[in-house]
């Protein structure tokens, strides 16, 4: 049987593939590892990943220089297997042939032999291939791209781009930040707090999320500067980012920022502090005590996302205000303990329909074992949509009325 005939029948046994070809393929010749290249050309993706894996187990070095010879730009379907596997096994002799097709900004090529260098070991070398790329090639489509197979190698791309970020264009010191900001490093604190501090409306932008990654107080404390800032969407990107910073010290700032003039920013801080609040949620009971209006409402709507029993009887107690209400029904029912079942039951015989179908829709939330017999007795209320609330509860339940 030829090895031609021998790979193909092989490819129909995916469990045994790499072990029966390994086999049969030693030893090596230039012939057989041509007619694995072939198969990679032109194979269905599930036999590339089989050939892949060969390489990879069983081929060594030697599958390695065949690859990596054969990283043409003129047979692109397999520069692009033969790239993706050499970076899995780290084949450092493949980098000057990938960055060749870098510097030749060889059209699809491009992409593969970037993600190939950003998987081989960790070196200075690689490194400058790679930032030179990101600092110095044009299509902006590609450049965005790279970003997720750089991030991976973001430990020692970051010195390297710091180093370098002084002498850039005002459009590659944007790029950089767009990159530094996905990355959480806390050494690039210091450069987005001077970014943002000279240019808060242009590379500002930029830095104010990647600052939110940095899960330190003191990436809460340089956001904390711009909370007040004159742009509603600035300060809505910075109650967003201080949401992401996970730090307790993040809790009051974002609990001054849900009474924002802007409901933008009111809506950023609630979702912020849905995250963060269980970090102080001592502070938010205290802030609840005296809150009035949107603030209240706000505070109580944040409460309900933090599933924390500490707010319970807090909002228990707030249903005797009317004003706020319909969201301390909502926010119980979000909530989630079974403890809020009777104050809630109250509220089936108050005066307003919609006050009662919120608290029955609540007590769906709660998964009573009596939600059935609740629910039918809300079948007979006055109101059709309350009527028509409690026969969707049912139905989801699969009872025939």
């Amino acid at each position: 049987m030829t090895f031609a005939n021998l790979l193909e029948d092989a490819l129909t046994n995916p469990e045994s593939f790499v072990q029966v070809v390994s086999e049969q393929a030693m030893p090596l010749n230039q012939q057989k590892l041509e007619i694995l290249a072939r198969t990679l050309e032109s194979a269905g993706v599930f036999s590339k990943q089989l050939i892949a894996r060969l390489f990879v187990e069983k081929l060594g070095a030697e599958g390695g220089d065949f690859l990596t010879a054969s990283l043409d730009v003129a047979r692109p379907a397999l520069f692009i297997e033969a790239a993706s596997i050499l970076g899995t096994m780290q084949f450092e002799k493949a980098v000057d042939k990938l960055k060749e097709a870098i510097d030749k900004n060889a059209g699809e090529l491009v992409l593969p032999a970037v993600r190939a260098l950003a998987l081989m070991k960790p070196s200075r070398r690689v490194d400058d291939i790679l930032v030179n790329f990101y600092f110095n090639h044009e299509d902006e489509v590609k450049l965005f791209s790279s970003i997720r197979y750089l991030l991976p190698r973001h430990e020692t791309l970051v010195h390297e781009m710091l180093e370098r970020y002084r002498g850039l264009s005002e459009d590659r010191r944007m790029w950089a930040l767009k990159f530094l900001a996905e990355t959480g490093h806390d050494e690039v604190l210091r450069l987005f707090s001077e970014e943002l501090a000279v240019a808060p409306l242009e590379r500002g932008l930029y830095c104010i999320s990647g600052i939110g990654k940095i899960r330190k107080p003191e990436a809460v404390s340089v956001l904390v500067k711009h909370m007040r800032h004159q742009e509603w969407f600035l300060r809505k990107r910075i109650a967003e980012a201080l949401g992401q910073t996970m730090q307790k010290e993040a809790v009051e700032p974002i609990l001054e920022m849900i009474d924002d003039e802007s409901i933008q920013v009111r809506a950023a801080a609630v979702e912020s502090l849905s995250k963060v609040g269980n970090l102080a949620p001592d502070l938010l009971l205290k802030k609840l005590k005296s809150a009035n209006g949107h603030v209240k409402i706000n505070l109580i709507r944040a409460m309900g996302q933090l599933k924390n029993e500490a707010f319970l009887e807090p909002l228990i107690d707030e249903l005797k205000d009317r004003k706020s209400l319909f969201f301390t029904i909502d926010s119980l029912g979000d909530l989630g303990f079974a403890k809020a079942e009777q104050p809630l039951r109250r509220l089936l015989k108050d005066s307003e329909w919609f006050n009662r179908m919120n608290a029955l829709e609540a007590l769906a939330k709660l998964q009573l074992e009596n939600i059935v017999s609740i629910a039918q007795e809300c079948v007979q209320d006055e109101n059709d949509m309350v009527r028509n609330s409690a026969s969707r509860i049912l139905a989801s339940k699969q009872v025939v009325r």
